[in-house]
């Protein structure tokens, strides 16, 4: 009688959080309403969707980052509850602060607006139009918007 070998588990995959069905669907929710459903149907219910599919994505998308960044640094891999945990808090944290008119609310509309100048920079050079200056998003600091905040247990419960 032959005895089988174990079935071995799979390796994880860094940033696999990223492809679980519920990052997945918030961030097409997010996607769309923010380009298609608040242009359409601007008020209370398209403002308030993005900030729950945001939080509920988000803690997962910054647990890939550090993911994939100690991947790439060669360091042996394995899923964390840690830093999912972490990411999630700190998910939690920051949005409180920038919905509260606070600081950190003008330091993420320059910061955002960094992030996004290579893709209005790259869209200027492809137009023939000049280079853009470095701008800084709009954002509402609306503290009814913490009403969306559980959500990020919905990245810790994907997990």
């Amino acid at each position: 009688m032959a005895i089988a070998a174990p079935a071995r588990e799979a390796e994880p995959i860094p940033g696999a959080g990223l492809a679980h069905p519920v990052a997945l669907l918030a961030i097409a929710v997010l996607v769309v309403n923010d380009h298609v459903g608040k242009a359409a149907f601007p008020g209370l219910v398209t403002g308030k969707l993005s900030d729950f599919a945001g939080l509920a994505f988000f803690p997962l998308f910054l647990q890939a980052g550090i993911e994939w960044l100690g991947a790439a640094s060669g360091r042996s891999f394995a899923r964390s509850d840690r830093v999912l945990g972490v990411a999630t808090i700190a998910t939690a944290v920051v949005f409180a602060l920038v919905k509260l008119d606070t600081p950190v609310t003008d330091l993420y509309r320059v910061g955002l607006g960094a992030l996004q100048w290579p893709a209005h920079a790259l869209s200027a050079v492809l137009g023939d139009r000049p280079l853009p200056g470095l701008g800084r998003v709009r954002i509402v600091a609306d503290p009814t918007d913490l009403v969306a905040l559980p959500a990020v247990l919905v990245a810790w419960r994907a997990r």
